[in-house]
């Protein structure tokens, strides 16, 4: 193939599709891309192209079979030194674009507080996109093969898709614990296990303590209530990610705000991460929030009128989604004021009193599929249909790799301010 390749360079339109592909690829995102995630993108985009050239040379074959003879004049094949000559265009063309990308990411990491491109970036990111382009050829050549050898007709790719599935949603449930790689343990000085240096209270259940995230909930409300949580100005139902985490910065901001007069609830549902929640199992996040929103509201609507604290609502992350859920189903008087931060596609619960934080270049928030085809507000970079949105999907692999204030990163330099009854 590569003596093939030689003698006769690619033709000329398949030359300058997969050239304009790798272009684009290096046009920035919302976050600097790792090699990896590049090689990724850059391959995506390439087998894109050669799919159009593809289904393009299929449409014109087709034409020609109703049309062969005005076809068969009109079609006309490049001269191989004109191929070269577009071959070795391309080629410089690419590199320049790699070029000044590299350039642009060397000060755009340092900026955001993460390590640079190295040396080999644009290898490394070369060799994904091969592997990646090559892996799918071979995908494309095997079913090929299998479904017109054995599967025609058959019931057998129906019951592989079952099986896969069952495989993937039965994982965790296994008696051998396939998940325990991505599982995660709270830091002993996690913001809810720790006591709060302005006397708040802080009351928290963790994930093992009941045996659903339901119960979990009660349980954390009911020691708050035991604690006299409900005696504070205050309540504050925090809603965490995936793996009970709860974001200290806004935790102590609210704490600050409300003087220290307050009762900070929360609960862990379960050790596994938000991307695998937020994937395959949404559930737990929402039983936990709407357990705890409920039991906090009903029995802050126990005390009299002029006892009852003020109830704010905060949830980062998948912790915000659980709660917009959650608040659909409460009368909006019964909460005092909300904070979101880095919601998922920017979403909202509609509560009158809403504050919503978001990072501009946050890929959680921008990962929608309107980006698909309309140009967002206050898009930080370069916006291109399509390849703006695949881009975003890669970019939240590395969300969490700037430092605070950038990415799905929201610290101490946020407004933390809860809008106030």
């Amino acid at each position: 193939m590569v003596t093939q390749l030689l003698r006769r360079p690619p033709a000329v339109i398949t030359t300058l599709a997969v050239g304009a592909a790798v272009t684009v690829s290096t046009i920035p995102s919302l976050l600097p891309r790792s090699a990896p995630v590049q090689g990724l993108l850059t391959g995506a985009l390439v087998l894109t192209a050669l799919a159009l050239v593809g289904l393009g040379r299929a449409l014109v074959r087709r034409l020609r079979r109703g049309h062969g003879e005005w076809l068969g004049r009109a079609r006309g094949s490049a001269d191989p030194g004109v191929r070269w000559l577009v071959l070795a265009g391309t080629v410089c063309t690419t590199s320049g674009a790699a070029w000044l990308a590299q350039h642009f990411l060397t000060g755009w990491t340092a900026a955001l507080g993460m390590p640079g491109p190295t040396p080999a970036y644009w290898l490394v990111a070369g060799l994904w996109a091969g592997l990646l382009i090559a892996l799918m050829v071979i995908l494309v050549v095997v079913a090929r093969r299998i479904v017109g050898a054995h599967w025609r007709g058959t019931a057998r790719p129906l019951a592989v898709v079952v099986l896969a599935g069952a495989t993937v949603t039965t994982a965790a449930a296994a008696p051998v614990d396939l998940l325990g790689v991505i599982r995660k343990d709270l830091s002993p000085g996690h913001v809810m296990l720790v006591d709060s240096p302005l006397g708040a209270l802080r009351s928290f259940a963790l994930v093992d303590e009941a045996p659903t995230p339901g119960a979990g909930a009660e349980l954390a409300v009911k020691r708050m209530a035991a604690a006299g949580g409900l005696e504070r100005a205050a309540i504050v139902v925090a809603l965490p990610t995936g793996s009970g985490w709860v974001n200290g910065a806004a935790v102590a901001g609210m704490e600050a705000e409300l003087g220290g007069d307050v009762a900070v609830v929360s609960a862990q549902y379960s050790d596994l991460p938000s991307w695998w929640h937020f994937l395959l199992d949404r559930e737990p996040a929402h039983e936990s929030a709407h357990a705890l929103l409920r039991e906090v509201v009903e029995r802050v609507g126990q005390l009299p009128v002029d006892e009852r604290p003020d109830v704010y609502v905060y949830g980062e992350s998948l912790g915000a989604m659980a709660g917009q859920a959650a608040l659909a189903d409460l009368d909006p008087g019964a909460v005092c004021g909300v904070v979101w931060s880095g919601s998922p596609a920017a979403g909202l619960a509609g509560h009158p009193r809403e504050r919503s934080l978001a990072n501009p270049d946050d890929p959680v928030v921008r990962w929608t599929p309107a980006t698909l085809w309309e140009h967002p507000q206050e898009w930080p970079t370069l916006w291109l249909p399509g390849v703006s949105y695949l881009s975003t999907t890669l970019d939240l692999a590395g969300s969490l790799r700037p430092d605070p204030g950038h990415g799905h990163q929201y610290g101490a330099e946020q407004d933390w301010a809860l809008p106030r009854c």
